[in-house]
């Protein structure tokens, strides 16, 4: 009797687990097809153009190979 017991506990849970599994993949799979929002639309970038120049200038300004003046 205590092996048909947890026989049909272990029965239960798998099953239970399996409900669960299915009821997330569903969940997920229904968020994902919603419109959110990306990182880049929450904060203002500025243009990759300018972002290159100011690289740039920030590299010639700080570059350890300069001839001493």
């Amino acid at each position: 009797m205590g092996k048909r017991f947890v026989s049909a506990l272990l029965s239960i849970m798998i099953s239970l687990l399996k409900f669960i599994v299915n009821m997330l993949t569903i969940g997920i799979s229904f968020l994902t097809k919603k419109s959110l929002p990306l990182v880049d639309d929450l904060f203002d970038s500025k243009d990759e153009r300018q972002e290159a120049i100011e690289r740039s200038k920030y590299v010639v300004e700080h570059s350890p190979y300069d001839s001493p003046h």
